[in-house]
């Protein structure tokens, strides 16, 4: 379907300046003449704002919880699809996407006392993967970010509260640092499609320095 389109996500720990360097790159590749868009999820459709929602609600379950998030990426992939196909981008960059309901859904049932780990994550997002073939976008990378804790945690303490699972999520240390270590499963399962990056206080110029040489690279070997 995307043959001449690079499927960019880019995943991350809450905090980690993630959106900021996606934003910056986006507008670096635009200036050098390159068609780049984006997609954020969770997104404003009917799907993403009741999972945003209803999923946030305290009472809400941590299995409800992914699952609400994972239907919404699944449901935003038909119109992914469609603006890929019709607007021919070259590259094309998802703010967050099914890893990321599955890795946060599993690090929140692990703090919530479940007996999840990387077999599980390793098996769900294989399964989730083979159902969806036809259903989701395929990602070519994963830029993943992280940060350390004590910036990370200096960072989400200056944005406003969003009440719910999600502060609860943002202002834990064992939740983000187990979804840092699923992440860095993920990177372990998939090396050569993952770009990690520590995206330490004044290192955003260096660091999307980084992520256009490696995307600029995978478009000529692709070409």
């Amino acid at each position: 379907m995307h043959n001449k389109t690079i499927i960019v996500v880019w995943e991350g720990v809450d905090g980690a300046g993630k959106t900021t360097l996606l934003n910056e790159t986006l507008n670096i590749l635009n200036s050098m003449d390159f068609k780049v868009l984006k997609y954020k999820t969770p997104s404003n459709t009917p799907s993403g704002i009741f999972a945003k929602k209803y999923g946030n609600r305290s009472e809400v379950d941590h299995l409800t919880r992914m699952l609400l998030f994972l239907a919404n990426t699944s449901d935003d992939s038909a119109l992914m699809k469609k603006e890929i196909e019709k607007e021919k981008p070259d590259y094309y960059f998802i703010d967050r996407y099914y890893v990321c309901s599955i890795v946060y859904g599993l690090a929140l049932s692990k703090a919530r006392g479940e007996e999840v780990g990387e077999e599980e994550l390793k098996q769900f997002i294989e399964f989730v993967e083979k159902v969806g073939l036809k259903v989701f976008v395929n990602p070519d990378l994963y830029v993943i970010v992280d940060v350390g804790e004590e910036d990370r945690k200096r960072r989400v303490e200056v944005k406003e509260g969003q009440g719910g699972i999600e502060e609860e999520i943002e202002k834990s240390t064992e939740i983000q640092d187990q979804v840092r270590k699923f992440y860095r499963y993920f990177h372990h399962l998939r090396p050569h499609q993952t770009i990690w990056l520590e995206n330490a206080e004044g290192e955003l110029k260096k660091n999307t320095k980084i992520i256009i040489e490696k995307l600029l690279e995978f478009k000529k070997l692709r070409e």
